[in-house]
């Protein structure tokens, strides 16, 4: 039988939990308003969405149950390389190709303008691809308990602030490289770094 404490870790940004952000102020204005006044207070409720407000808005777009689809590679378009919150709150999208190109496209689906794009090397999507790659292997029974990976797997997770998948080992060396390199993936998105497996309870 294999390890029950391999664990299999997929950290993203759609972990989160979500928070809608309060968008109850003082309203003493009820009536109607129209007209340049009315217009900058509908955009400054729009500026100040949280940034996992701007990320479910995101997610929708790509499906309405991506919550469901979560780890489903084709669930994310080709250009679309992750997105976060960057140390200063704000939220940040990756594209494989030229931000600007993608800049218009994103402010229409979030409806504003307040956040980041920046420039990646992988899509989401084939870091998801590794990711099953890993999975499939993990669970796949005529895989021995003494294959270099799983006597050392301690979990993977994409991600896309560096924008590699990372896969976490107890012991890095070379046979264990070589080894997952072979028999699951030898993308050159893929970095190995040291890691326990954590105790399950």
């Amino acid at each position: 039988m294999k390890k029950t404490n391999i664990t299999f870790f997929l950290i993203s940004l759609s972990s989160l939990l979500f928070i809608s952000c309060n968008q109850q102020g003082n309203q003493r204005n009820t009536t109607n308003q129209s007209g340049p006044a009315a217009d900058s207070v509908l955009n400054n409720k729009v500026d100040n969405l949280s940034a996992t407000d701007l990320h479910e808005l995101l997610m929708l777009s790509f499906d309405e149950d991506w919550m469901e689809r979560e780890s489903d590679p084709d669930l994310y378009p080709d250009y679309y390389g992750g997105s976060f919150i960057d140390n200063s709150g704000t939220f940040v999208v990756a594209v494989t190709g030229a931000p600007e190109q993608y800049r218009k496209q994103l402010i229409a689906v979030l409806g504003t303008d307040n956040f980041r794009v920046e420039r990646v090397q992988y899509s989401y999507k084939q870091m998801m691809q590794v990711m099953d790659r890993i999975d499939a292997f993990l669970v796949d029974p005529a895989i021995p308990d003494n294959h270099p990976v799983m006597s050392h797997f301690a979990g993977a997770y994409p991600d896309v602030m560096v924008n590699k998948v990372k896969v976490m080992l107890t012991e890095v060396n070379q046979e264990v490289i070589n080894a997952f390199m072979k028999d699951i993936s030898n993308s050159p998105m893929v970095v190995f770094e040291h890691g326990e497996i954590p105790e399950l309870f």
